[in-house]
């Protein structure tokens, strides 16, 4: 329909252009299923996965064609061939037959640094993340085979002048077909480390010093050295609270998790939830993943 396809948008995704190589469509179309327009994303500069950002892709560009919904995209499967892809404009099928560039448009809201470490503000302060050439890796929400992962280039922000973003600035990150992977997340790998946490029984109880000792994406290991009357009220499944701090980071996290089974001086938690605002939210798959890369960088991990 008009409007969800907009040429004169899509100009400004252009440069790339057609002196490039023709992408793989079966690749597009696997891209376009495991980031769907819509669809919630974090992201984080390749180089630093200690800084996970969040929003979602509102737009895709494919070519020269801005397209807004999914629905404006209809995908031909034919037997013994590559599928093949086609944008509807205003009731009519236009086919995207060579495909030379892929992006995603994402909303440019800026980042205000409150979360980030020293050196991450100062970044922001010399001109930003999202500068033409800086390259992301973006993790999508939308998982069925994992956690899909693909890497970006920024190409340039843009300020829309029409369509149903209308002056609001975008970025628009070229998108690297081949990068595409998916991690599985049942592949849970203890990681040694030591960061001190305090453990609670309950949201008002007292504050007990403990050591986490190893983790995974889905559990802790802490160690209950000193903490004699701690360990006797630790039966199986008995919920517990455990806070860490990492300055390091200028990061915290308060975690709700349930007992799994525990020794003469060590328990472990298996991660139920996380404190976010004033509530608790269960531990989806992203804040694993976030809770995984801010414990990555502390200095006592290995």
């Amino acid at each position: 329909m008009f409007g969800f396809l907009n040429r004169q948008a899509a100009g400004r995704v252009r440069e790339a252009g057609a002196e490039k190589p023709v992408l793989d469509s079966a690749r597009i179309v696997e891209i376009m299923e495991s980031f769907p327009i819509g669809g919630k994303i974090r992201y984080f500069p390749t180089p630093r996965k200690d800084i996970l950002l969040e929003s979602l892709i509102i737009a895709y560009g494919i070519n020269h064609y801005m397209v807004y919904t999914q629905n404006d995209i209809h995908v031909e499967r034919p037997d013994n061939a590559p599928p093949r892809i086609l944008l509807d404009d205003d009731w009519k099928d236009v086919a995207v037959d060579r495909i030379h560039n892929f992006c995603f448009v994402i909303p440019d809201v800026g980042i205000t640094g409150k979360d980030l470490d020293y050196v991450s503000r100062a970044a922001l302060k010399t001109g930003g993340w999202f500068q033409r050439g800086e390259q992301f890796t973006l993790m999508s929400l939308f998982t069925q085979r994992g956690v899909p992962h693909i890497d970006a280039v920024i190409r340039k922000n843009v300020l829309l002048k029409e369509g149903y973003y209308a002056n609001h600035s975008v970025v628009i990150m070229e998108v690297l077909p081949d990068s595409l992977t998916y991690v599985d997340q049942r592949q849970h790998h203890r990681i040694k480390t030591s960061i001190p946490v305090n453990v609670y029984l309950s949201e008002e109880g007292e504050a007990f010093p403990c050591m986490l000792v190893d983790f995974t994406e889905s559990s802790f290991k802490v160690c209950l050295e000193g903490q004699a009357a701690l360990a006797r009220q630790l039966g199986r499944r008995r919920s517990v609270i455990v806070a860490i701090d990492l300055p390091a980071q200028m990061r915290s996290f308060i975690l709700k998790g349930r007992v799994l089974r525990r020794d003469e001086s060590h328990v472990v938690l298996s991660l139920k939830s996380r404190l976010v605002g004033d509530q608790f939210e269960d531990m989806d798959l992203m804040a694993a993943i976030d809770l995984k890369a801010s414990l990555l960088q502390h200095p006592e991990t290995r």
